[in-house]
């Protein structure tokens, strides 16, 4: 999602890929992240306490809102960024699912290669490859930009396989550094429970706080045919309604 790519190293937490915090990394360095774009939901109020269940085909996750107002001096010596402002639709899919599959992102499989184009003609829209000094592409980071003078990251992570390596928070850190030169009056992002345990915590050594909490149900995208069925072991595929006393 998210969310990038599924890992994120060096650190703390975000994914992704995160955006994500997978497998083999220190707890600082996992994570994804993946936020919706968009502006924050509208409040629930008639919430009673108590357990709910969704129907079969959807997944649901616990949502966390976080917002920078100031840059965190000395974060982390960040990595050389590259704008990329006409993709290639090919390239920019396998990046972003490669980084994303395994946290069911699949925004990039949704898009044909002119829906590619059309977004990232927007100038609003910026997309960043991150590279380390030997020139590697290490993962790569997505924000857009409001009217209201606010940034938000939707996108941001590390290539799974760069994990545990301390390019978690230097991608944050060459993120952060292009987008406040653009005068924001805040960056915010979200981060949900399918992310890394530790993800908060590295969004604060980042300069982030939390702000609102929420839920997002959605289509299970292994489902609905946009990513493969094996993707994301970790979160349960159930397609089928439970009926009691079956079997």
């Amino acid at each position: 999602m998210a969310h990038l790519w599924s890992h994120l190293a060096g650190g703390r937490r975000v994914g992704i890929s995160f955006l994500t915090c997978r497998l083999g990394c220190a707890a600082e360095d996992r994570g994804q992240m993946q936020v919706t774009e968009g502006s924050l939901p509208d409040e629930t109020t008639d919430l009673v306490p108590g357990y709910r269940r969704v129907p079969a085909g959807k997944i649901i996750n616990a949502v966390t809102w976080m917002e920078a107002r100031a840059p965190v001096p000395g974060l982390a010596h960040p990595l050389a960024m590259i704008r990329v402002t006409k993709p290639d639709p090919a390239v920019y899919r396998a990046v972003f699912l490669e980084i994303g599959a395994p946290w069911l992102w699949d925004r990039a499989a949704e898009m044909s290669d002119a829906d590619i184009a059309a977004h990232f003609a927007d100038r609003r829209q910026h997309l960043y490859y991150g590279h380390d000094e030997s020139g590697r592409h290490v993962g790569m980071v997505e924000f857009s930009i409001a009217g209201s003078n606010e940034i938000e990251i939707t996108y941001f992570g590390l290539f799974p396989s760069l994990t545990g390596q301390g390019f978690g928070k230097r991608l944050m850190a060459g993120a952060l550094d292009q987008a406040w030169r653009l005068g924001p009056i805040r960056i915010w992002l979200h981060t949900s429970s399918f992310d890394h345990h530790s993800v908060i915590g590295f969004y604060r050594a980042c300069g982030f706080e939390p702000y609102a909490t929420g839920f997002e149900i959605t289509d299970d995208p292994r489902i609905k045919g946009t990513l493969p069925r094996d993707c994301a072991p970790q979160i349960p595929l159930i397609e089928t309604e439970w009926v009691p006393g079956a079997r």
